[in-house]
């Protein structure tokens, strides 16, 4: 999958590995323009949008593809950018509110409720994009990301008595190799 398929496009399938490579990357470049363009230029906002536009357009054809994985849904991205940027929002109100603002009790309650909801959801979130493996084999996405010509080769051989392939020892070349 070639660099501009796999930031820009929405088709296809991402697996764990990639996916957390490219969000580490995004995470550095948002804390490098976040940090470094108050240095660099006289219009920090201006520079933030720019850098922001794509970074978001990548974050959502990346999560698209990983959801494509997971056989969900693309759609679902729009779901999780929505419920990560409810968390932003959430959190910057909730320490806003928290230092010196008098509200009532009732408002207060409802406040840590939604923190409890947002929490539980950016929890799945991640325990879903981050941790849980993707379809095996090909799904309606496409193929599986995973799996190479070797894999695929030694899934041709015949199984030896539901003992997995890795753990059997084979004497000799492998098949057409």
């Amino acid at each position: 999958m070639d660099f501009v398929r796999l930031l820009f496009g929405f088709k296809g399938r991402l697996n764990r590995a990639r996916y957390l490579i490219v969000e580490l990357a995004l995470l550095a470049l948002w804390v490098a323009a976040l940090y470094g363009s108050s240095f660099l230029v006289s219009s920090p906002e201006a520079l933030s949008w720019l850098v922001a536009i794509p970074m978001i357009w990548i974050n959502m054809a990346t999560t698209a593809k990983r959801l494509h994985d997971r056989n969900r849904s693309g759609w679902w991205a729009v779901a999780v950018f929505v419920v990560n940027r409810l968390s932003y929002l959430y959190y910057g109100l909730f320490f806003g509110l928290s230092f010196g603002v008098d509200i009532s009790t009732v408002w207060e309650m409802l406040l840590v409720m939604l923190a409890v909801a947002l929490s539980l959801l950016q929890t799945w979130v991640v325990i879903e994009l981050f941790f849980l493996a993707g379809t095996d084999g090909p799904n309606r996405f496409g193929p599986d990301p995973t799996r190479t010509a070797r894999v695929a080769a030694v899934a041709s051989r015949p199984e030896t008595q539901g003992v997995p392939d890795f753990l059997v020892r084979r004497s000799g070349p492998l098949p057409g190799g």
